[in-house]
């Protein structure tokens, strides 16, 4: 990626241990069906080992799919929106201002549109993300202002 980093954002501590319970659950579950299996070598046992693996490996994608790898990377000359839906690289030539949303941050553009950064949705923390909102709000600003005048 070209450009400086000026921030990374993911779901906040609180977000993150969620997610990791999610899927650690059902991975303790999975370890000890494997135990089982191995004291009691029978087809049934290993079978509801195995059942319990690909449960645990499904938990563990939702996790990290909806949890873990979302992030909001702002660089010197793109905003980064790793989403569960996707993707976004918005240009900061774009962007004419930000808010908070529950979703996360909005990013509207000068054609009208939004684009959310769901790392900052007070859903994915259960609490409002007001102070790391600040953050981003400051460096968005800089950036309208010094970086790329509209």
């Amino acid at each position: 990626m070209r450009g400086g980093l000026l921030g990374v954002w993911r779901v906040d501590r609180s977000g993150r241990v969620k997610g990791l319970a999610f899927a650690a659950v059902p991975a303790c579950a999975a370890v000890s069906a494997w135990l089982s299996a191995l004291f009691h070598r029978d087809a049934q046992h290993v079978s509801s080992a195995g059942a319990m693996t690909g449960i645990t490996l499904g938990f563990g994608l939702f996790a990290w799919w909806n949890l873990l790898r979302v992030r909001l990377e702002l660089t010197t000359e793109f905003i980064v929106m790793v989403n569960p839906w996707g993707t976004q690289r918005l240009p900061w030539s774009r962007v004419s201002a930000v808010s908070l949303g529950n979703w996360g941050a909005q990013f509207h553009t000068s054609d009208g549109f939004k684009y959310t950064a769901y790392a900052l949705s007070d859903l994915a923390s259960g609490t409002r993300q007001d102070d790391r909102f600040a953050d981003v709000r400051r460096i968005t600003e800089a950036q309208l202002l010094h970086g790329h005048p509209l």
